[in-house]
């Protein structure tokens, strides 16, 4: 029995676990957050445990594989608190150990201000896992991509930038190539051309999905977020409603000016890059495209909303990057309301919701 007989009469009312692949630390606590008992379980007795034990209170770090068992002790009826690990750090004691951890998640617990980690459902951690998949792809023909272009420098030959003709500039520049090399650099071609048809054939999956999604197809619509951007929103934000506001969810992903504050002294530095970076990069890279697009418009003489003239007029205050990043902040903010609201984007009412 992987409880003692004491502990099994003991009347415990907190789980806290320190998660692993196939050792789970666990400290378990009465209604005053006192410890009762303290076990090393394996992953087959951990389950038996959420099977058997009468509905508690489970505490987990937000690390990988908590949103599963997250899941399961939902199901036994447990009531789940996901707690950020960077959070639960300052409450580790002296050395770190995992029984040290599993003590930790007890005292964060008691911490009203730390805000608890929402559970992620199955669809949410599927799309989420199709965005992970997609960056390694993209990861990996960049690196085949600057590998090509290199070994092409070492015998005198450049390519044009752009991926326009890509491949079929690859294939000429190799039959220049000394013999013994062809045969390995027309497979760095092939490898080049296997991943852009697997970010086709994703992306496409991705767009099927946001046709699916009422939340991601609203998303859609704002300026700068297309099909990866809001489907990736979709699976990495599990609740929305859990920001008051918008300030807070652009905070959140660390968009906002990283502060360093005292007595009368404010300093504002540059954004704080806290957060998930993959959300972050997507909506700097939307507000690049989305700047550069009221530009192409102003050019055309073509009406612009106020979001586009209110982006404009930063980039011509501060500078191209500093507007994209500060709108990216607005888009944050707007996505926020969209989704919160569950109204249709307007350029021209974006600014009320940023205030």
């Amino acid at each position: 029995m992987f409880l003692t007989q004491e502990e099994s009469v003991m009347e415990f009312t907190t789980i806290a676990v320190d998660l692993s692949k196939t050792v789970f630390q666990v400290s378990l606590a009465d209604h005053r957050h006192r410890i009762v008992g303290r076990r090393r379980l394996n992953r087959r007795q951990f389950s038996r445990l959420l099977a058997t034990t009468p509905p508690s209170r489970l505490v987990m770090e937000a690390c990988s594989t908590a949103h599963y068992w997250a899941r399961v002790a939902l199901q036994h009826g447990h009531q789940v608190k996901l707690l950020h690990a960077r959070y639960v750090r300052p409450y580790v004691r002296r050395n770190k150990t995992d029984a040290a951890d599993a003590d930790a998640l007890l005292q964060a617990d008691q911490d009203r201000e730390l805000k608890p980690v929402p559970v992620k459902n199955e669809h949410q951690q599927a799309l989420q896992s199709l965005h992970r998949i997609r960056a390694q792809w993209q990861k990996a023909r960049t690196a085949r991509i600057n590998s090509a272009k290199a070994l092409l420098a070492e015998f005198g030959m450049t390519l044009p930038r752009g991926r326009g003709k890509l491949s079929h500039c690859l294939r000429l520049a190799a039959e220049t190539l000394p013999y013994p090399l062809q045969r390995s650099f027309h497979e760095v071609i092939d490898d080049i051309g296997t991943l852009d048809e697997q970010l086709k054939r994703l992306d496409r999956d991705l767009a099927a999905l946001c046709r699916q999604e009422p939340d991601a197809a609203q998303l859609e619509g704002i300026s700068g977020v297309g099909i990866v951007t809001a489907t990736a929103l979709i699976g990495r934000v599990p609740d929305i409603h859990a920001f008051r506001r918008g300030r807070a969810f652009a905070a959140w992903l660390g968009i906002t000016p990283r502060e360093h504050s005292t007595g009368r002294r404010r300093r504002l530095g540059a954004i704080s890059k806290q957060g998930d970076r993959y959300l972050r990069t997507l909506l700097i890279h939307g507000a690049r495209s989305a700047l550069l697009a009221a530009a192409r418009a102003s050019n055309r003489g073509a009406p612009l909303t106020r979001l586009q003239r209110w982006a404009l007029a930063t980039q011509l205050r501060v500078g191209h990057n500093k507007a994209t990043v500060a709108l990216a902040n607005k888009m944050a903010r707007i996505v926020w309301a969209v989704w919160t609201q569950r109204k249709p984007f307007n350029g021209d009412d974006a600014l009320r919701f940023t205030q």
